[in-house]
């Protein structure tokens, strides 16, 4: 068990701990030593056994008993090895931090450089926060990368390994960096709603196929952002305001809600499933679909071009470019994702 949390505290701080473990007994046993073989005060004795140990040599006090001299011959190259070992301590963790900072560096510059159809996060306030547990607790693989201009910001939130570019996300040169121009998804999450309409502008400009989720503050910038391009914009005060009141007027389905975005297992969620034109689900109705079935999904919505058909009849029936919203666990999501796309057997 002590071996076990010994090896859990990282060896540059297991190394500090042993070096003060190491002072704190050699300042004890020389305190001890010459206040019994030289008979001084604490006060002299501590001052006696420094010198030593520093080596900066005796003036007006020194050793002048046999056994006197002899501990001190012991205790003097016990403190420049216990001092020498501190230095290159101190030495190695400077020079092993920016080696690997530089190593890590090089090796994420090398990663964003490759990176496709990829997700961008611009900013890392509290909204963009709680967007960044959201897509990493998500079982569905994906490339993310976190863009903001404090990297000690996200460090205090993200994971060592998780993708991060440190930089003012509306600095288009830094977005040409990120491989906006690559990426299939940007979520704009500053505070400002200004700098979000830029960064949503800069985007579109370099990427017209783009998706973009935007954030906003005011109800009159919602409309902004949609005209700058943006493919979705969120305000998170009038989410808010409107959960407030339902959990007044109907509290159960909040909770419910509620609970299933808030579970660690993620048994139930929403997703799409897009139906291609050889999909063989293209001519049926919903009924004769069996999706709730066959594919253990719940059929909520379908979304076409001319608007969303919310509960569709179930004579309906399904067309090629459908995108189906349906409800269930993410591996039934998946499973006929594949299946009616023909990319699962």
């Amino acid at each position: 068990m002590f071996r076990k949390k010994w090896l859990d505290i990282p060896t540059g701080y297991r190394r500090l701990l042993f070096l003060s473990l190491m002072v704190i007994l050699l300042v004890g046993i020389g305190v001890s030593g010459f206040m019994h073989y030289e008979s001084l005060t604490f006060f002299d004795s501590l001052w006696m056994t420094i010198i030593s140990v520093m080596t900066i040599g005796y003036g007006d006090m020194y050793p002048v008993t046999d056994e006197g001299r002899r501990f001190a011959l012991l205790i003097v190259p016990l403190g420049a090895g216990i001092v020498t070992y501190g230095l290159g301590t101190a030495a190695s963790y400077l020079i092993e931090k920016q080696l690997s900072q530089k190593v890590w560096d090089k090796q994420m510059d090398h990663e964003i450089d490759k990176l496709e159809d990829h997700i961008l996060v611009c900013g890392f306030g509290r909204v963009a926060r709680q967007v960044y547990r959201e897509l990493r607790d998500m079982e569905e693989e994906m490339k993310v990368l976190y863009i903001h201009d404090n990297e000690d910001e996200l460090l205090e939130v993200v994971d060592q390994g998780t993708l991060r570019l440190v930089g003012d996300p509306t600095d288009r040169d830094i977005l040409e960096k990120a491989r906006a121009d690559k990426a299939r998804g940007l979520i704009a999450a500053l505070d400002s709603d200004a700098d979000n309409v830029f960064i949503t502008l800069t985007a579109k400009g370099m990427n017209e196929d783009i998706e973009i989720a935007a954030r906003a503050e005011k109800e009159g910038s919602e409309e902004v952002l949609k005209r700058a391009g943006a493919t979705r914009v969120i305000n998170p005060s009038s989410i808010g305001g409107r959960e407030l009141a339902l959990s007044v007027v109907s509290p159960s389905g909040i909770d419910f809600i509620n609970d299933l975005m808030m579970a660690e297992k993620k048994e139930f969620v929403v997703g799409e499933v897009i139906l291609g034109d050889r999909c063989p689900l293209v001519g049926k109705s919903v009924e004769s679909s069996k999706l709730r079935r066959e594919y253990g999904v719940t059929l909520l919505a379908i979304n076409r071009e001319k608007g969303v058909l919310s509960n569709p009849d179930p004579d309906e029936p399904f067309k090629a470019g459908d995108k189906l919203i349906v409800a269930g666990n993410q591996d039934s999501i998946a499973s006929l994702d594949g299946k009616v796309n023909g990319t699962t057997e």
